[in-house]
């Protein structure tokens, strides 16, 4: 019983959190319009979108984040390296949150060890903030013009 109202603890938690994330992701976006939809793009958006969603630590969306970086760099493309270099550090900076809303939630069930959890929310955290950004830098991307 205790393992279902920790996941329901910090589910709400998570749920909260997304909530008022949002204006944090369309600031980063809004912050690199420049770069939608040509040096970024929707491709890269949604590969970011998939790592996320099936990453078990953070360092696995570490990897995929610096090796867009350094494909945009070999490359010659800078100011989309410096894109991927500022998506990390956000990200990483996620961490913070994750350590808040885990003293929040209380200690996890006796099966779950405390890092692993902290680890587990923090890419809770990726995944909502990443769905935010992916949202709204496809919103805001201009249509292909058609030709006549």
């Amino acid at each position: 019983m205790k393992d279902l109202a920790y996941t329901l603890t910090v589910r709400r938690l998570v749920a909260i959190w997304s909530d008022r994330s949002q204006k944090e992701a369309a600031k980063f976006v809004d912050g690199r319009r420049d770069l939608l939809p040509r040096r970024i793009t929707s491709a890269q958006l949604y590969g970011l979108a998939d790592v996320v969603r099936s990453a078990h630590r953070f360092t696995d969306i570490q990897k995929f984040t610096r090796h867009q970086g350094e494909k945009a760099e070999r490359a010659g493309r800078l100011d989309v390296r410096d894109y991927w270099v500022e998506m990390e550090k956000a990200l990483r900076d996620l961490r913070k949150d994750a350590e808040n809303l885990c003293q929040q939630a209380g200690p996890p069930p006796p099966k779950v060890s405390e890092k692993p959890a902290l680890d587990e929310l923090h890419c809770k955290l990726v995944n909502e903030f990443v769905k935010h950004l992916v949202a709204h830098s496809l919103y805001w991307s201009p249509l292909p013009k058609k030709e006549k």
